[in-house]
């Protein structure tokens, strides 16, 4: 048992990390989401306060009610912006947990350790 080549406990170690590497995304995939949600949230509060202030016809605003109109279009555009960002997080982090399983089994298999995961 003392062995650090012992191939039982390295398959063991090799499992360890598969499972912590999963549940590090896991928490990381979980905290985009929440975000994510926080967004759509934010937007769809922003659409409904446009969609009430529009509902007035424009020759019965005040010049601070049309510029307050054009700060939540800006304000849904930068929400937009930064879903659209969480979705490309999103894909990076996949690409590269994809990359670092290819590594992590060709680690195993170059010290001739099989890769049953379960």
């Amino acid at each position: 048992m003392g062995k650090k080549d012992d191939p039982k406990l390295m398959q063991e170690w090799f499992k360890l990390v598969q499972e912590k590497n999963a549940l590090v995304r896991y928490e990381s995939e979980l905290m985009i989401f929440a975000r994510e949600l926080e967004l759509e949230d934010r937007q769809s509060r922003l659409q409904q306060e446009l969609r009430e202030r529009m509902a007035v016809d424009d020759h019965l605003k005040s010049e601070q009610e049309l510029a307050q109109e054009k700060q939540i279009l800006n304000e849904m555009l930068e929400v937009v912006e930064q879903r659209d960002s969480l979705v490309a997080l999103l894909e990076e982090q996949r690409l590269r947990e994809k990359e670092e399983d290819k590594d992590l089994e060709e680690v195993m298999l170059s010290k001739g350790f099989n890769l049953n995961w379960t």
